[in-house]
């Protein structure tokens, strides 16, 4: 006698076209209900990065007045993400010779930098967020007479006055710094909320 082969197959499981849209569509839900959070975390490391980089900025500032026993300055691009530390002497802010190659006292340092993408210095009180992501323009394609002085460290390392600076980020609430003249002593607050 001769065995026929069976005509039944084992099928292999699987899934149904239903149940990959239904986990498809569940998925989406999830993502979609943690993009917020994401964003916004992404949004305070920004402005985290953009108030040490000014920090670090001020300090040495603070420290290239008090070793060159001459005032520096510190300038920043209202609305932009753009800032600058030179002496503060016509030389490096203004004229022709921006750079100073005309000071008596020899050349200082001088350093442009950008805060992070998105990232903009805005007016003391400022409003809402930047609408655009565009906040900066290329290291050494703004002009020094284009910088507001909002410092000014002296040869004993004090400021010439109290500074207040905000932050903007699209999506996240303004953040505000504030430098102690006297102590350079800089603390952070939201936009709105009481020393």
């Amino acid at each position: 006698m001769v065995l026929q082969p069976s005509s039944r197959r084992l099928i292999a499981p699987g899934y149904t076209l239903l149940e990959v849209v239904l986990v498809t569509a569940l998925l989406g839900v999830v993502a979609a209900m943690a993009t917020p959070a994401i964003n916004s975390m992404y949004a305070h490391q920004r402005l985290d990065a953009a108030i040490d980089a000014v920090r670090a900025s001020w300090a040495t500032c603070r420290a290239k007045a008090v070793d060159e026993g001459r005032p520096y300055r510190f300038g920043v691009v209202v609305g932009k993400g753009n800032f600058r530390v030179a002496p503060d002497r016509d030389a490096y802010w203004g004229g022709d010779g921006v750079n100073g190659e005309d000071d008596p006292e020899g050349h200082g340092l001088v350093k442009e930098a950008t805060l992070p993408a998105g990232v903009s210095f805005a007016q003391s009180g400022g409003g809402a967020g930047s609408s655009s992501m565009e906040t900066t323009v290329p290291v050494g394609s703004t002009s020094p007479q284009e910088f507001s002085k909002l410092a000014v460290f002296k040869e004993d390392g004090t400021s010439s006055e109290d500074v207040e600076i905000v932050f903007q980020f699209r999506g996240a609430r303004p953040t505000v710094i504030h430098l102690r003249a006297l102590t350079g002593t800089v603390t952070v607050r939201p936009l709105g909320a009481t020393h």
